[in-house]
């Protein structure tokens, strides 16, 4: 473990979050729902402890003690905004890192790009860096906006889990954006390094940019429909969740832009996709379900949860 480096502790987190996420899957379906769900997806008996479960659910709370604990461990559905500013703050603490050659950025750039040496493995570019993490900003300052300015604020709870999993994201998401271009952040704090915009930089970057302007249509889209509402228009023709989709892109772009020399992809966002894919196709499947025993499945037929032509 003391030879771990500060990528690789990212990706484990990932790898083990995303297979926690599945293995919870065999789960009976309330307990699911109380985990996970939230807002009108959220199990009513759930939804402000169990004193107050309608009379016909004590029976079956008391039956099962993980629904007891998840009515519980739950946290106002506002704090869905903590995300985005946990993100925007990472971000700006990064920032301010490498501007002011921090000691922190330091210690771990140093031992990722000792490994890096060591293993001969390629590191990304001072630009490509520079660039995710302008990127990366750019999301976070944009969620963070629609959660204020847009999206309807919700008054049902969501997990405390749900809360705690996704404020450690999104602090590793923080890391995975540089650390992989160490190396060059050594070297431009020791002599300036040439900003090149090469076309995987500027590929990535389309990329990130048109999901990131379909995900924001999609979320204005949601913010003005009628409560519960079925959602029918543009994108939602054709997918259940496309904002789910388009954040997946997002990231696809972030690992594309962000890709060291003869790669595709670089692989500390590729690990984070992994768990936006993963989180996200779940959730997907919950509302998908959801819709069909609210509107009918009748309703879904021909539309794809958050995948085109695969989930």
């Amino acid at each position: 473990m003391a030879s771990t480096t500060p990528a690789e502790w990212c990706q484990a987190f990932c790898v083990v979050s995303s297979v926690i996420l599945f293995s919870m899957q065999v789960l009976p379906e309330n307990a699911r729902k109380a985990l996970f769900a939230y807002g009108a997806r959220r199990p009513a008996h759930t939804q402000h402890g169990p004193n107050s479960q309608a009379p016909g659910h004590k029976a079956e709370a008391k039956a099962d003690s993980l629904l007891v604990l998840t009515s519980y461990a739950q946290v106002p559905h506002s704090w869905f905004v903590h995300f985005y500013i946990v993100s925007v703050s990472w971000s700006i603490f990064w920032g301010w890192q490498y501007i002011s050659k921090g000691s922190i950025m330091r210690a771990m750039a140093e031992i990722q790009h000792r490994s890096a040496v060591e293993d001969q493995s390629p590191e990304v570019a001072l630009s490509a860096t520079l660039v995710t993490w302008l990127l990366m900003s750019s999301q976070g300052a944009r969620r963070l906006f629609e959660c204020l300015f847009v999206a309807k604020p919700g008054s049902s709870p969501m997990s405390a889990f749900h809360w705690a999993l996704a404020v450690v994201y999104y602090t590793v998401v923080g890391i995975s954006v540089w650390i992989r271009g160490s190396g060059a952040i050594l070297k431009s704090w020791e002599s300036p390094q040439p900003i090149e915009f090469t076309p995987q930089i500027i590929i990535g970057a389309a990329i990130f940019g048109f999901a990131g302007a379909q995900q924001n249509n999609c979320h204005r889209y949601l913010a003005g429909l009628k409560k519960y509402t079925l959602p029918s228009e543009g994108w939602f023709q054709y997918l259940v969740c496309p904002h789910y989709t388009f954040e997946c892109l997002v990231y696809v772009g972030l690992a594309i832009a962000a890709a060291p020399p003869g790669a595709f992809f670089n692989r500390s966002v590729l690990y984070v996709l992994l768990f936006v894919v993963t989180n996200l196709s779940l959730t997907a499947h919950g509302t998908k379900k959801w819709y069909a025993e609210k509107f009918g499945a009748d309703k879904l037929v021909g539309k794809w949860a958050i995948i085109p032509f695969v989930f």
